[in-house]
């Protein structure tokens, strides 16, 4: 297959000094467009992709979803994938949507069976299922041979897309793992879909599939026909098939399907944001957690690890119903996964000054300033123990050359320019809207901002030159600011 290649631009912003433009403006991308030609549906069918922030061709791979009417749904769709992955409330999302061509009605109802008359209302109808199978064995072949995809695939339509739906989970039940129906046309043909998958439903032993279904404040064979089959799914699922069907009476057939999508979105990955893991360590250890993650691993096609962040919330979770013996096995596991961390090692120091070890407290709290010399946590509890820290006692002195190889330019989408100048025997970090900060080096590569008490590393390429600037921003969170100049 050819593909035509443009960039598919949907915002510009422009940055205003007083009354006049800047001299340098760059376009916001949220995806590109390509087209091929479709030997199935006999023309060229163009589709939009969006990749997440973080998309690495190397790295994990992407579950994808595919959006019927992507013309209109692309742009909204898009935000709310960001919007929920920086929520960390589903796994990385890529977007694939497909615009409508000469004939929507065509592409995306069922043949008509039983209702004749709608024959004369809808003369060119019936064209789903070679649509069905231009997305079996073209475009998602396609978008799996150019990226890196996991085995998890989402299928979204709107109305006629949502009837698209129905017969897509009916005649290739297996080709995506779930469904968000958005309002779909079950009045079609006089809801013959329904009894068609009522036939279905008692052949298949198991499918593992989630079915996420909406309707608006719609009424009569729409919103019957939509009850009806979930009607059948209560009563005929098959193992391991999922559903849910929810009426939103406030939306109208034209605005519910951005609140479709983030709530469908957000049940199918109910399993990825909502784990307790209070429970699961109870019923087992961190190895009932773990088990729990490559359960999930398994499911959507992607490596989802226990991460610094949820052990440390697991051992305040602990810590906080009075398991205060689990709570410090679980952050001595925290350490042991993560060493560098000055934050696993102030809250083991937390659990034991709590039970009145006062000799592991300090030696974890000591511990925690080394890596972080100006955790004011760390100090404070220490002074409670009668144990007095000068925060600054560890600092080293930089060489000319080091600091050299500091000074410059960086630049970060959030922050805008950030600049690090010497001023006498002092290093200054400036950034738009923020105070000047003061850098002190310590060993092991570890800076301290103050007066923001914020740590930072420099990020050093293969001739040891400082290449940009690694700021942790939280639990096991870091980001990279590269040097520009």
């Amino acid at each position: 297959m050819k593909k035509k290649y443009s960039i598919y631009y949907l915002l510009h912003f422009f940055f205003i000094a007083g009354l006049t433009y800047a001299q340098e403006t760059e376009p916001i991308v949220l995806g590109e467009r390509f087209s091929f030609s479709s030997e199935i549906l006999g023309e060229d069918r163009p589709f939009l992709v969006y990749l997440p922030e973080d998309y690495d061709p190397e790295g994990n791979p992407v579950s994808v979803m595919y959006l019927l009417d992507g013309q209109g749904h692309f742009h909204h769709t898009t935000g709310i994938v960001s919007f929920l992955r920086r929520q960390n409330r589903i796994p990385d999302l890529m977007v694939v949507a497909i615009p409508n061509t000469r004939d929507r009605t065509h592409d995306l109802t069922p043949l008509i069976q039983l209702d004749s008359s709608a024959k004369t209302g809808f003369p060119t109808a019936g064209g789903a299922d070679k649509m069905l199978s231009f997305l079996k064995d073209e475009l998602i072949p396609e978008i799996e041979s150019n990226y890196n995809t996991s085995n998890y695939r989402i299928l979204v339509g709107h109305s006629f897309g949502g009837l698209f739906s129905v017969n897509a989970l009916l005649k290739e039940p297996e080709l995506f793992n779930a469904h968000i129906s958005i309002s779909p046309s079950m009045w079609w043909d006089q809801q013959h879909l329904v009894s068609q998958m009522d036939s279905a439903l008692t052949t298949w032993d198991s499918l593992e599939v989630f079915y996420y279904m909406t309707m608006g404040n719609e009424g009569g064979s729409m919103l019957g026909g939509a009850m009806k089959l979930a009607a059948l799914f209560e009563e005929k699922s098959p193992e391991g098939f999922q559903w849910d069907f929810k009426v939103l009476k406030e939306e109208t057939h034209g605005s519910i399907p951005h609140r479709s999508t983030y709530n469908g979105l957000e049940a199918i990955f109910e399993e990825w944001h909502d784990a307790d893991l209070e429970e699961l360590y109870v019923l087992g250890g961190l190895q009932t957690i773990e088990d729990h993650y490559r359960s999930l691993s398994r499911k959507f096609g992607v490596q989802m690890e226990l991460g610094e962040s949820e052990i440390n919330s697991l051992g305040y979770d602990l810590m906080g119903r009075g398991a205060d013996q689990s709570a410090i096995e679980v952050f001595l596991e925290n350490i042991r996964r993560f060493p560098k961390s000055w934050n696993v090692y102030d809250s083991a120091g937390e659990a034991y000054m709590k039970i009145g070890n006062d000799e592991k407290a300090i030696e974890y709290y000591k511990k925690s300033l080394e890596l972080n010399p100006v955790n004011r946590n760390g100090i404070k509890m220490l002074e409670e123990m009668d144990v007095l820290v000068d925060p600054m006692q560890n600092k080293i002195k930089l060489s000319d050359e080091e600091i050299s190889s500091i000074v410059g330019t960086y630049r970060d989408d959030q922050l805008g320019e950030v600049q690090v100048s010497k001023n006498h025997n002092v290093l200054n970090v400036s950034a738009p809207g923020l105070p000047v900060q003061e850098l002190h080096a310590f060993p092991n590569n570890i800076f301290a901002l103050t007066p923001a008490d914020v740590i930072i590393s420099m990020v050093y390429d293969s001739d040891g030159e400082v290449d940009g600037i690694e700021v942790q921003m939280g639990i096991g969170q870091k980001q990279f600011v590269q040097k520009v100049d």
